[in-house]
C-alpha cells in the first residue's frame, strides 16, 4: 500500500500541478468517449452510499477511501493501489498507482478508450485525455519508479479549487 502521508509528491500536491496543467496548458482534445463513471461508481455519487470502502486519508472536506476489493489490475498492468477521493461527500477522482514500467501500456489502453491524448508541456510522461465532465491524467516520474492514472470530474473539482 502507498502510505498517503509519506508521497514525495502528495495527493494535494497532485491536485494543484492538475489544476495548473488544465488552466496554463488547456483542457486538451476531446476524448473519444467520456466515463460517467469508475469502476461503477458514478462521479457525484454520495460516499455515505458506498459499501466495501475504507477511509484511509481525510483533510477538511476531502475524503479518499480504498475500495476492499479492487482488483489491482488493468488488463496486463499490475496496479499498487487505487485511491478514491470524495468532497464534502461526492465523488470526483480516481488515483491509480503502479510502476513506470507500464506506462507505455497504460497510454495504449487509454488511447483505446478515450482517443488521442495531449502532451502539455511536450513531455512524453504526461499525458492528458479530456471531455466536457472528465479530464484523465497519465504520468509517469522515472527518479522513483512511479506512474499515475488520475481521473478528475471537473464540476466538483472547480469547486474543490474555488474553496481554495
Amino acid at each position: 500500500m502507498i502510505d498517503l502521508t509519506s508521497r514525495h509528491s502528495g495527493i494535494y500536491g497532485f491536485f494543484f500541478l492538475a489544476v495548473l496543467v488544465f488552466t496554463v496548458f488547456g483542457c486538451g482534445s476531446p476524448a473519444a468517449g467520456e466515463p460517467d463513471n469508475f469502476r461503477g461508481v458514478k462521479w457525484g455519487n454520495n460516499s455515505s452510499s458506498l459499501s466495501g470502502f475504507s477511509q484511509i486519508a481525510q483533510e477538511g472536506e476531502l475524503t479518499f477511501f480504498e475500495k476492499n476489493s479492487d482488483p489491482l489490475q488493468i488488463e496486463d498492468i499490475r496496479l499498487d493501489q487505487i485511491i478514491y477521493g470524495f468532497y464534502k461527500g461526492r465523488f470526483y477522482t480516481a488515483m491509480i498507482y503502479f510502476p513506470s514500467a507500464g506506462f507505455a501500456g497504460m497510454e495504449k489502453i487509454m488511447t483505446k478508450q478515450l482517443g488521442t491524448p495531449t502532451q502539455p508541456d511536450k513531455t512524453p510522461s504526461k499525458l492528458i485525455w479530456d471531455s466536457p465532465n472528465v479530464s484523465v491524467l497519465l504520468t509517469s516520474d522515472d527518479n522513483d519508479g512511479s506512474a499515475r492514472l488520475s481521473y478528475l470530474y471537473k464540476p466538483i473539482q472547480l469547486e474543490v479549487e474555488m474553496k481554495k
